[in-house]
Parts: C-alpha cells; sequence; structure tokens
C-alpha cells in the first residue's frame, strides 16, 4: 500500500506542548502531514515506527525509555523560540532582578535562559531550578520573583511573586527542518511568518505607545518640579545627577548641562555621600552655599527595598522666613488686629492727656512697655493705640490675659508645641502666640498673674529674641514688641517673692501709669457723653444726678461707667435719668466728696451766673440751641457751619470761637480734636434748658 503523506511522531513530557507543536504544525502543513502524539512518556510498540517518517522530540531525554527508532529515522530536536507578547512582564523589571527560572527540563531550561539573553534580558539574573534534580533551591530572600513557561505547578509555593511567560512555540527554523526533511513545499510560510512578524509588530507599537507615554509623563513631571519654589537635584545610587530643576539651576548659579556629573564634584558643599553610603535621611540642614545659606533636606530612594539614589531638596532661608512671615501675617489677619487708636482714648483731664502725649512717645520706640493702672482704666486700649501708632502697625497685635491661663496651658499658649509631645497635643503641632506676633506686638495683660515658673522662660524670650516649642529642639527666631500690664504692685510682689526682680526690670523699660477715673472727674461727663453718642442714645441727668455721678468713686472706672450707660438706657422713663434710677452702690460705699466742676462750677446756677460774667446769655443760649439739633442729628458740627446756622443775633468766627472756649470749661460742649467739630454735652443741655425757661419767664 502506497502512502498518501508523510508522518511524523511528536514525543513530549506533557500533553499542553504535545497539542501546541501539532497545531503548530497544521497551521503550517495543513493537511498534508499525518500526526501520532505522544505524551507523558508513554511506552511505544515498535511497530509505530512503520508508519512514521520523521520523530520531533521536545527533549532527547524522551528516547532514552523508549525502543529505538530504525537508523533510517530522523530524530528532530524541536528549537523553540518564546511568546514575546509575554516579554513586557519581563520588561518592567529593574537591572540586577533574581529569577527563579523554573522548568522539568534542564537541557529546555538552558536553551530557554540563553535565548533570553539573545533578546537583551542580560540586565536580570537568573537562577534555574529543576525540582526533583541536583539543581539547588535558593532562599525567598534570595530571589525577587519566579519565572516560568507555563509550568506554574512546579514553583513552590513560598515564591508568591511569579511571572509566567507561557508555553514556547516551535521556532521557525524548525519548521523549515521539517519541510526539508519531509519534502513538503513551504507554501504556508508567508503565513505563519507573518503572524510571527504581526507579534513584533504588536509588541513595538506597544513599545512605541510606552515610549509616548513616558515621553508625556517625563514633560509632566518635568512641569511640576519646574513650578515647585524649592530647588530639587535627583541621583543615582553613585550620586551622579539625573534630575535638576530650574528652581535648583537658579539658586544655585548652575547650568542643567550638569546632568551626568557627580553632585559631589558640582556642589561638594551638600555633603551628599552621607546620603549614598549610609542611606539615611538628612532633614531642615542649614549648609552655607557661597553667599547664601540654605534649608536642605536629603532623602534616599528605594525600589523594592534596592537604594536607587538620592531626592536633594533646598530653599534659602531668606524666602523660608518670608514665608513663614506670611503665614503668621494671613493668621494675624484672622483677628489679631487693633480696634483703638489714641483717637479713641477720650478724656480732657490733663492727665489723661498727658498719658496720650507720653504713650505717643513712646510708640515710636522699640523698647518694653509697661502699663499700670486700676481695672477698667483703658490699658489695652492704650497697647493698641501705641501700636497702631509704631512701625509694627502692619504686623500682628497679640493679647495674652495671664489671668485667663492656668500653669499647664500658658507655657505651650506662649510657645507652641510639636506634635506628639504630649496627650492630646494638635497633629502637626501648633504656632505659639509669641510666633504669631512675629514682626508685630505681643501684648501681656495681668503679667502679674503670670506663674514664677513661666517667669525664667519669659525672661529668656526678653533677652534671646527667640522660642523653642514643647517637645521641641528648634530655636525659632522672633522679632517682637512686647507691651506688659498689670492693676498689681509688681515691687511689691518683688519684695515677697512671687515676682522675678529682673523680669520686673526687663518689663519696666518705658512705664505708663494711667489715672482712675476718680482722679480725673473732669473726664466723667465727657465720657457718658461719649457712650452716650456711641450707643445713639439720648438721656438727660438731673442736677441731684450728675452731683452723684461726680461724687461716685468709680472703682471700676471706664468700664463700670459704661455698664452704668447701658444700665441707663434701659432704666430711664422718658429719656431722663433720677436719683430714685441710680442703683445702689451710688450711695453708700463707694462715695467720695464732691469733686468741683470746671472752673468750680459745681451747680446750674453758678455755671449761668459763670456764663453771663463771659458774656451775653442770649448768645450762649442760641449756640447751645444749634449744637443740641446737631446732638439730635447726631452730628457734629465746626465752627464755621455753627455761625452759618445761627439765628440770632450776628457773630464773628472769632466770637464763636471765644464763646465756645468758655462753654467747654463750662462742661457745656465737647470740643474735638483737628476737623472733629463740637457738641454739646448732658449737662450743656440742661444749662439750655435753664437758659430757655428763663427766657419765657
Amino acid at each position: 500500500m502506497i502512502k498518501q503523506k508523510p508522518c511524523i511522531l511528536l514525543m513530549t513530557r506533557l500533553e499542553t506542548i504535545s497539542l501546541l507543536f501539532a497545531n503548530a504544525l497544521t497551521s503550517f502543513f495543513g493537511n498534508r502531514l499525518d500526526i501520532i502524539r505522544n505524551h507523558m512518556q508513554e511506552r511505544l510498540h515498535p511497530s509505530v515506527y512503520d508508519e512514521v517518517d520523521l520523530i520531533l522530540v521536545s527533549d532527547t531525554s524522551l528516547l532514552h525509555d523508549q525502543p529505538t527508532p530504525p537508523s533510517d529515522i530522523p530524530v528532530l530536536l524541536a528549537r523553540r523560540t518564546i511568546d514575546i507578547n509575554k516579554l513586557d512582564q519581563l520588561m518592567d523589571l529593574p537591572p540586577g532582578t533574581r529569577c527563579l527560572f523554573v522548568s522539568n527540563s534542564i537541557e529546555m531550561l538552558e536553551g530557554a535562559i540563553e535565548l533570553l539573553f539573545h533578546l537583551g534580558f542580560s540586565h536580570l539574573t537568573f537562577v534555574p531550578y529543576v525540582p526533583d534534580t541536583e539543581t539547588p533551591l535558593p532562599e525567598k530572600d534570595q530571589i525577587d520573583v519566579a519565572v516560568c513557561h507555563g509550568l506554574r505547578e512546579l514553583i513552590p509555593a513560598h515564591f508568591e511573586n511569579v511571572i509566567e511567560l507561557g508555553h514556547r512555540p516551535l521556532d521557525l527554523t524548525t519548521i523549515f527542518d521539517i519541510s526539508r526533511l519531509l519534502d513538503l513545499s513551504p507554501d504556508k510560510a508567508n503565513l505563519y511568518t507573518a503572524d510571527f512578524i504581526s507579534d513584533f509588530v504588536h509588541i513595538g507599537r506597544k513599545l512605541t505607545n510606552s515610549v509616548h507615554n513616558e515621553r508625556k509623563l517625563n514633560e509632566k513631571l518635568s512641569s511640576i518640579l519646574n513650578a515647585v519654589h524649592e530647588g530639587i537635584i535627583g541621583t543615582d545610587a553613585t550620586g551622579n545627577i539625573t534630575v535638576l530643576n530650574k528652581e535648583a539651576e537658579k539658586i544655585l548659579h548652575t547650568e542643567a548641562n550638569c546632568i551626568g556629573r557627580n553632585v559631589a564634584e558640582v556642589i561638594p558643599e551638600f555633603l551628599i555621600l552621607e546620603v549614598v553610603e549610609s542611606h539615611t535621611e538628612v532633614t531642615k540642614q542649614v549648609l552655607e552655599f557661597r553667599d547664601l545659606y540654605l534649608l536642605v533636606t536629603k532623602i534616599p530612594t528605594f525600589l523594592d527595598d534596592q537604594f536607587l539614589g538620592a531626592v536633594i531638596t533646598f530653599q534659602d532661608v531668606t524666602k523660608v522666613q518670608q514665608i513663614e512671615q506670611e503665614i503668621r501675617t494671613k493668621s494675624a489677619n484672622l483677628g489679631l488686629m487693633t480696634k483703638y487708636s489714641f483717637d479713641n482714648i477720650i478724656g480732657k483731664s490733663p492727665s489723661i492727656q498727658a498719658n496720650k502725649r507720653v504713650a505717643t512717645k513712646l510708640a515710636e520706640s522699640d523698647f518694653t512697655i509697661l502699663i499700670t493702672g486700676e481695672n477698667g482704666t483703658g490699658k489695652e486700649v492704650f497697647a493698641q493705640a501705641i501700636h497702631q501708632h509704631s512701625t509694627r502697625r502692619d504686623g500682628p497685635f497679640v493679647p495674652v490675659n495671664f489671668a485667663g491661663l492656668t500653669e499647664s496651658l500658658v507655657e505651650s499658649e506662649l510657645f507652641g508645641y510639636e506634635e506628639g509631645s504630649f496627650t492630646g497635643a494638635r497633629k502637626g503641632g501648633k504656632m505659639g502666640l509669641f510666633e504669631l506676633a512675629h514682626n508685630g506686638t505681643i501684648f501681656l495683660d495681668e503679667i502679674g498673674d503670670a506663674p514664677l515658673s513661666i517667669q525664667a522662660s519669659l525672661l529668656r524670650v526678653l533677652q534671646e529674641k527667640q522660642v523653642m516649642r514643647v517637645g521641641g529642639y528648634r530655636v525659632i527666631p522672633v522679632n517682637v514688641r512686647v507691651i506688659a500690664a498689670t492693676n498689681c504692685n509688681l515691687m511689691e510682689m518683688v519684695k515677697k517673692g512671687t515676682f522675678r526682680e529682673d523680669l520686673y526690670y526687663r518689663l519696666n523699660v518705658l512705664p505708663l501709669h494711667i489715672q482712675p477715673l476718680r482722679d480725673r472727674p473732669d473726664d466723667i461727663l465727657v465720657l457718658i457723653d461719649y457712650f452716650l453718642q456711641k450707643k445713639k442714645q439720648r438721656l438727660s441727668f438731673s442736677r441731684e444726678v450728675t452731683e452723684q455721678l461726680l461724687r461716685y468713686d468709680w472703682p471700676g472706672n471706664i468700664r463700670e461707667l459704661e455698664n452704668f450707660i447701658h444700665y441707663a438706657v434701659v432704666i430711664a422713663e422718658g429719656n431722663q435719668v433720677e436719683l430714685s434710677h441710680l442703683p445702689e452702690r451710688f450711695f453708700a460705699g463707694h462715695v467720695s466728696t464732691p469733686p468741683l466742676l470746671s472752673h468750680r462750677n459745681d451747680t446750674l446756677e453758678d455755671t449761668i451766673r459763670y456764663l453771663s460774667r463771659q458774656g451775653s446769655l442770649v448768645d450762649y443760649a442760641a449756640i447751645l440751641q444749634v449744637l443740641s439739633d446737631c446732638y439730635t442729628r447726631q452730628e457734629r458740627i465746626g465752627r464755621s457751619a455753627l455761625l452759618a446756622r445761627m439765628e440770632g443775633p450776628s457773630m464773628t468766627e472769632a466770637q464763636i470761637r471765644h464763646k465756645l472756649t468758655v462753654l467747654d470749661r463750662a462742661g457745656c460742649v465737647s470740643i474735638g480734636v483737628k476737623k472733629q467739630g463740637t457738641q454739646i454735652t448732658a449737662f450743656g443741655q440742661q444749662v439750655l434748658a435753664a437758659l430757655l425757661i428763663a427766657s419765657k419767664g
């Protein structure tokens, strides 16, 4: 019987490989070839060779347990290639990666590793392993990844990181050898070759896309690095520069062409070897570079525990300080600004006028000020006015009241704290009040209540102009003007040992004492008018009430007086305040000898007699009437406008000025400074009423 077509015997260890070979031969030769498959080392009957024209084996050791084939039947060892679509997994591995390469045949394993080397994977270290042979199995910590060709079950279970490259197909040279030995024309070789080439085209496209994406990513990273206001340098494991952003070029006055050079050669001041050699991080190191001081951080970089190099970031210390000041300024703008100036300090008594003149002078210096005075005299108002009048007016004004701070909290509030410095500490730490007051003023109110334990720290800050946060080690410079205030006799406290003498003299450089309200009765009626205007209220006080208010010694000072106005507005009937409306305290306890009104005019009758001696009562009544009408409209008026509104006898502006001065001395009007105008007082309203009644009678 004549054979119609040649026959090939496939001998493999695994059925999957047998099918892989058979499919490849069928796709190449079609039905012009018969195929007999033998796998799993099944014993062949010798008669099989009668039908076979060629034996194709995946491993020559498979012939050892089979009948010896006739010498006229060629035996061909299958040369195999690699599925290149699987190679991208290997491409992602960094140089030096140790790969455990697992197979069931040392012969096939050596061929696969050799092929990978030829394909350009020589940067990887392949460690061969065939189970149940003499090839040793390395320890897990000596291997980065396990690799196999479709034999995952052979990989020991404790190797979890696995790359599966798929079964290896027949190489094209083996196909051509079969074609030659069996005298079969390779009419479909072009199709098989096209399939093979298409794989290269596919992976080529992937690589092209990868390169394109990598270029776009590098462009984005470059844009980000150049947008950062820090100098950034990246190095490889040997210290050679790989990355240099625009800010680094600007700060270091160097060019991008230093990429590739060793950073120790380009910038020896950066001491990069301590990171390259020890792989340890160095943070916030201040280094001198030419005429600059730089804040430098050096961080080692790793990938899968392998040292790749270092990243160096640095900033000009001057810029860091500017940024800190901007943060502090923004914090100040959130409520650390003053509300009061010297214009808000109301009073015409000689003592308060003297206080304002002295405080204006003190504001021009930068020395520490100690303001003393009873509660309610306006010590913080003076402190804010001094700050507002000083060169620090654009900086923050930070008030601290020691009476409101517990001893356990005062240190962390004043000096701040680092993260984790105590239970309940805010994440990231907290800036202290002295830091917040940088380039501004800190107001230490009730300094007499400062615990002795904190007084030494305060003294150090005043002397050294720097603070250290609780739980921290960094010394932070602060440029702060200190104004302290107290209602205590600090000298007596020094004698008793409850206040440090050295701190007292450090604070008491420029003293300012504010007199209590009982010692400046001339200010009482002026302040009453001010608070009524502030509340946009109109009240009249009987002569008896006025005398009682002047007789009262105001232990709570201006604060108590303002509270009384609140009370009077609520309790008065028909805008008239009588003696019956006054609280009990005005008649018992804090009552002194009646003070004299200005120019000894302590009664309504005395005031009218005084005015009559200074000129025509009709003129004074006309002036007071215009001022009363203006008061109703809640406005002040200047001399020129007052003269224009006068409906009575004609007067010159000089006469108006003289008569206003007389009325001011009598307590009937309040003359503002500069262009603030004149306003009738509560007592002036009573005088006007008396003059009008007298004119009708």
